[in-house]
């Protein structure tokens, strides 16, 4: 009897074991299904994050792809709410969250092709409007915001930061970090067409300026009410009428463009020119052309097509194409007068607040530098307002 009771015991012994062991395996089976299913969701999320990020960067250049890429979400909202509805135990309140998205999802379709089709026809009437409009959400863009009180102290960040390291911030001179940052902002190749169109414009205006002409820049300080005048260059009672435009090899200027710098060099003729009533006819604008004293010059690092070649002969517009940008002083040395005719010397990079409306050559003294250690070394200070 004893040893039955002594077998009984180790099998009960045993039976306990074999349990303990069954529940931990079960246990790291439901811990490991756990874990897959995480795994598993979250490679769902980053493969509809990949693909709405595909769909971002290629319906900006392709914009019937945002369509395609809108309906295949509908789909996919649709399943996921018929599954919620029909299963045993249905969530009807996720279902119809599912489908109020879907709906915003139509609207903003529909929205987009709207928004869409009057770019395209705004593009048709202005056509430098396609060169500030972005091809890529990585393109900086210039974009000014107005700020509520709790952030307007930080205007004074400087944007310098933006091309160093936290630690290359801290630990360098201010020489050295000022010139680091702006060698990356020039070797920089995800700039926005903004800032390209920018960059030549200037490169345009030190070729001229090499030549002994008084260079404004319209394009820059103007923005969209540049009417087509990006440079203006002015020596003896000669006027250049310059538009710049510096695009890929694979675009080609067209007639429109040079129609729309004949006319508004024949704009500013007639504002600067025709003081006398006399003289308000296309003869006497004919004739300031064929004698070059008013000049529209076509500036251009690709090629024009056949068409436009020859309305810019029989229009008398200059051109100049294939011609890529090339290396400029870019730093703008400045110098303001202040109380008691007090001067200060200040020099503005690219990334700075001032930059744009900054002008150089009004006052003796003021030149455009290469680097900054010739800036400073001419007795100039980086400004002091450095946000964009």
């Amino acid at each position: 009897m004893d040893s039955l009771r002594q077998k009984e015991k180790e099998f009960q012994e045993s039976v306990e074991i074999k349990e303990r062991e069954f529940n931990e395996y079960s246990e790291k089976v439901k811990q490991e299904l756990s874990r897959r299913e995480e795994l598993l969701e979250i490679a769902k999320i980053k493969a509809r994050e990949d693909i709405e990020k595909i769909a971002r960067q290629k319906s900006i250049g392709f914009p019937w792809l945002a369509e395609a890429y809108a309906d295949y979400f509908a789909l996919r909202d649709k399943k996921i709410a018929d599954t919620l509805r029909t299963k045993s135990h249905p969530a009807l309140s996720a279902s119809l969250i599912v489908s109020m998205v879907k709906q915003e999802k139509k609207i903003l379709l529909k929205e987009n092709k709207i928004v869409t089709y009057k770019l395209n026809y705004l593009e048709k009437l202005f056509p430098w409007i396609s060169e500030v409009i972005a091809e890529s959400e990585d393109e900086e863009i210039p974009v000014r915001i107005d700020e509520d009180d709790e952030h307007k102290n930080k205007n004074t960040e400087d944007r310098v930061r933006d091309y160093l390291t936290p630690e290359e911030y801290k630990n360098l001179p201010p020489v050295e970090r000022n010139q680091k940052a702006l060698d990356r902002y020039i070797q920089n190749r995800h700039k926005s067409k903004w800032a390209i169109g920018r960059d030549y414009e200037m490169y345009v205006g030190y070729l001229f300026s090499q030549k002994g002409y008084e260079i404004e820049y319209k394009g820059i300080i103007d923005g969209f009410d540049d009417l087509g005048r990006d440079v203006i260059a002015k020596k003896g009672g000669e006027v250049c009428i310059i538009q710049c435009k510096n695009w890929a090899q694979y675009k080609e200027i067209h007639e429109k463009h040079i129609f729309q710098l004949f006319g508004t060099t024949m704009e500013y003729w007639i504002k600067h020119f025709n003081s006398n009533e006399n003289q308000n006819s296309f003869e006497s604008f004919s004739s300031m052309l064929r004698e070059h004293k008013i000049r529209p010059i076509f500036f251009t690092s690709t090629k024009l097509s056949a068409q436009a070649k020859e309305m810019a002969k029989a229009l008398s517009v200059e051109v100049m194409e294939s011609e890529p940008p090339g290396e400029f002083p870019r730093i703008k040395c400045n110098i303001n007068i202040g109380e008691f005719e007090s001067e200060t010397k200040i020099y503005h990079l690219p990334m700075d607040q001032q930059y744009d409306s900054t002008v150089i050559g009004n006052r003796p003294g003021e030149f455009f530098a290469f680097t900054v250690k010739e800036a400073e070394a001419t007795g100039f200070r980086r400004a002091f307002k450095h946000r964009f």
